[in-house]
């Protein structure tokens, strides 16, 4: 008997302390869990919105942070309900305008949520929109392997000295690396990388004296432009998902 009594005891205290649980946990910190995309951030009311980046609030309070399919932080959040204010802090790296020791205060508009605050004297807005996977960046689309169809230098068409088996290919891994196929040097190797804020893609080839190429980039379904920035070069690119037999 009195051992089903000790068991009574721990049901009811252990209950107890689930509904001080529930209690406790204030309710817009529910409505703060889940994915979310930056959708506007304004410096002093300037625009300095960054390409497709997010956040995603976990209900045991730890954040992570990134761009599209990138990942590039983690860390913690907390909400003061009292105040309606919410604070984010990173682990990894160091704290930028969405991550910083200031708290934010919070509004809510259905599937919206606006962060209003200050960061080194300036006023800060950020509004995020509810999501339920990652985005996916302009940049995060040019992963893969692309066949050239044009390249023009000076407005003239130069594909048959730069590509004159008509089978050169150009493949951007996920690592950040390239390789050219079908040149009439043969291989060649290289890094790239993309721009948060711009259409831009960089290419630097691996060699004793590297060579740098700034290209603008557009997309149209499986079609790619990229026109060159320091030089009169535009290229024409079709996506394909095998390497020609």
């Amino acid at each position: 008997m009195k051992k089903k009594s000790n068991l009574l005891l721990i049901a009811i205290v252990f209950a107890t302390l689930v509904s001080c649980k529930k209690e406790v946990a204030p309710q817009n910190q529910k409505n703060i869990d889940g994915l979310w995309i930056v959708k506007i951030l304004k410096l002093d009311g300037k625009d300095f919105t960054i390409n497709e980046k997010w956040f995603r609030f976990e209900a045991d309070s730890t954040q992570t942070s990134g761009n599209g399919w990138q990942q590039h932080t983690t860390g913690s959040w907390s909400y003061q309900k009292e105040s309606n204010r919410i604070t984010i802090k990173n682990d990894n790296n160091f704290n930028d305008f969405l991550e910083y020791k200031n708290p934010f205060n919070v509004t809510f508009d259905k599937n919206s949520m606006t962060l209003q605050g200050t960061d080194r004297g300036k006023d800060v807005t950020i509004v995020l929109e509810r999501a339920t996977k990652l985005p996916t960046t302009e940049a995060n689309k040019l992963l893969g392997l692309w066949k050239f169809d044009s390249i023009f230098v000076d407005d003239k068409e130069v594909s048959d000295s730069l590509n004159p088996t008509k089978k050169g290919m150009i493949y951007l891994g996920f690592e950040n690396n390239y390789t050219l196929y079908n040149y009439p040097e043969g291989e060649k190797y290289g890094i790239f990388k993309t721009h948060s804020m711009r259409n831009q893609i960089d290419l630097i080839n691996s060699s004793r004296t590297p060579e740098y190429q700034y290209y603008k980039f557009r997309l149209e379904n499986d079609n790619l432009t990229l026109k060159s920035t320091n030089s009169n070069k535009e290229i024409k690119l079709t996506r394909i998902h095998q390497f020609p037999q």
